[in-house]
């Protein structure tokens, strides 16, 4: 799994970066030229979104999506990693469930973005593979027995 670390982190800059550039030549065009390019709004819109899914995916791996942690920690230590795991299962379920549904939404959306031709499917795409990740590394942990600790609550 560390092998994976560097990439989605670096994807996750990538995107970022991209999201910055696209976002202050939207702002250099719009107020200083004052003639705004068209496409800036939509694309900074999809590399946003693109966004949130990679950061998804690292907070998987890293464990450190908000959760409730009063009752989990409040558990003796046999139980404690019994719940987790089922958590953990549930989880990794619940991100292949949604991963096949933005799958299918992928399918049967045609139309294209409005300012420039890209089909907005990528979009859809892009969130199913994210999913997909975000399953795998939920269903990584549940193998590996993690005591249940985010991220936070370790320290990292």
């Amino acid at each position: 799994m560390k092998r994976f670390a560097k990439i989605d982190e670096l994807a996750m800059c990538l995107v970022l970066w991209a999201l910055f550039l696209v976002v202050g030549l939207q702002f250099f065009t719009r107020y200083v030229l004052n003639d705004s390019l068209g496409w800036t709004e939509e694309i900074a819109r999809m590399l946003l979104i693109v966004l949130t899914y990679v950061g998804a995916v690292v907070c998987a791996r890293k464990r450190s999506h908000i959760r409730v942690d009063l009752i989990i920690e409040m558990l003796p230590e046999k139980i404690l990693k019994t719940v987790v795991r089922g958590i953990d299962l549930l989880s990794a379920v619940f991100f292949l469930f949604l991963s096949w549904t933005a799958m299918q939404f992928a399918l049967v959306t045609r139309l294209r973005m409005s300012s420039i031709e890209i089909p907005k499917s990528i979009i859809f795409w892009i969130c199913a593979v994210s999913l997909l990740f975000m399953a795998f590394y939920y269903f990584v942990h549940a193998v590996k027995g993690d005591e249940g600790k985010s991220a936070i609550s370790k320290g990292i």
